[in-house]
């Protein structure tokens, strides 16, 4: 069975969500018919969306829509601010984090050969946002700022409260994808108040094509449809319902992910510093986030002489499946890299490898992966050794 270290990308369904599914994932639902069976179907589904609204403290008022996921909530809310807002002259510019993820990245630049501003704020040196750069830029043309909770690659946390506090001063805004920190650490809208807030199963052990989109009612922006259909369902804020099955699997998954933030996700953190100090005694090995601003599941490293593609492959090899966003087919360097943030060799940016912990993950998966990544470490290097003294030779 497979190490699995990279729970920031995906999880398996968990046995508790697939029990929960199970009942209902080849039924012929129809939640308007008065049947025995699908009022049955019709409870479970309204206890599955209070589960989703306490799951992150939103309030009956506030409105949670249920789409494919974070990429979906992203690109809904760029767009339809853009053609109600930009296009029409009453704002001009969005704000972002040069670290923004990839998909938003992309919306990003699509809307930049439109005409659209867009502001990218670099980090600082600890990898959060730059809070005096950013109240610089903020200001009441401002559509939008978009930064997420935690960051997807090294799971540094962001400042939220002062964020938001900037955006409510000037009436904008604030969009939080939220994605990497569920299950990691609390997040409750009452303490965090944002306007928009994203979240989804696929890396909390639930159904993989299966999110939500909060939506503030003290948003200072309504949104619009990107795919019109039935105004009685969602707002008219997408095309149809999410399958009955996929709402109460991501409901047990969020149920379980904040169950666990009491006690599992503790025991998670010791095991992902036991990894991080072993491999930290390694020459050349370098931590690129701070600990106490990072989620306790994550753990990142630029490994000195070792490309992080081989690495990733070697551990592989021995079922043992970390992540690197460094071997991605653009690197995904469209963004500024950890190592830059962290003032490295620019080399570096080639040795970033990333490990992310789930509430399954053992005592003895630990220790097997300290091993299995000292050994690689060591083979790897002395293969990149003899190659240059052979290069060198000829």
């Amino acid at each position: 069975m497979s190490i699995l270290l990279n729970s920031n990308i995906t999880t398996e369904v968990t046995k508790n969500v697939q029990n929960a599914i199970e009942p209902y994932l080849n039924e012929a639902i129809d939640l308007t018919s008065t049947s025995k069976q699908n009022q049955k179907a019709l409870k479970a589904y309204k206890d599955a969306l209070n589960k989703i609204y306490l799951s992150i403290g939103a309030k009956d008022d506030d409105s949670i829509i249920l789409n494919s996921g974070c990429v979906e909530s992203t690109s809904q809310i760029f767009l339809s601010i853009y053609l109600q807002y930009i296009l029409t002259g009453r704002k001009n510019s969005f704000i972002i984090s040069q670290r923004a993820s990839a998909d938003e990245l992309r919306v990003a630049k699509f809307l930049e050969t439109q005409g659209c501003r867009v502001y990218k704020i670099p980090t600082t040196v600890d990898g959060t946002i730059d809070i005096d750069l950013l109240k610089e830029y903020v200001n009441n043309k401002t559509a939008l700022v978009s930064i997420p909770l935690v960051d997807d690659e090294s799971g540094v946390i962001q400042p939220l409260e002062e964020i938001s506090n900037i955006c409510q001063l000037h009436g904008v805004a604030l969009y939080c994808n939220a994605k990497w920190a569920i299950g990691r650490i609390g997040v409750n809208v009452e303490r965090l108040p944002v306007s928009f807030l994203s979240f989804e199963g696929s890396v909390i052990g639930g159904p993989k094509d299966i999110g939500a989109l909060y939506i503030s009612q003290n948003s200072p922006i309504d949104l619009t449809p990107t795919v019109y259909g039935n105004y009685d369902e969602q707002m008219g804020l997408r095309a149809s319902m999410q399958s009955v099955a996929n709402v109460i699997g991501f409901s047990k998954a969020l149920e379980d992910a904040i169950d666990a933030l009491d006690f599992e996700i503790e025991d998670v953190r010791e095991l992902r510093d036991e990894l991080e100090q072993e491999l930290l005694k390694i020459d050349g090995v370098t931590s690129l986030a701070p600990w106490a601003l990072r989620v306790p599941n994550v753990s990142i490293f630029a490994i000195e002489g070792v490309s992080a593609s081989m690495l990733l492959n070697a551990l592989a090899q021995k079922d043992i499946i970390a992540y690197s966003f460094a071997t991605l087919s653009n690197g995904n360097f469209d963004r500024i890299s950890l190592t830059d943030i962290a003032n490295l060799d620019s080399s570096l940016k080639h040795t970033v490898i990333g490990f992310s912990l789930n509430n399954d993950t053992s005592e003895d998966d630990i220790k097997t992966t300290i091993e299995a990544t000292k050994e690689a470490i060591e083979t790897l290097r002395a293969i990149s050794t003899n190659c240059k003294e052979q290069k060198w030779a000829k």
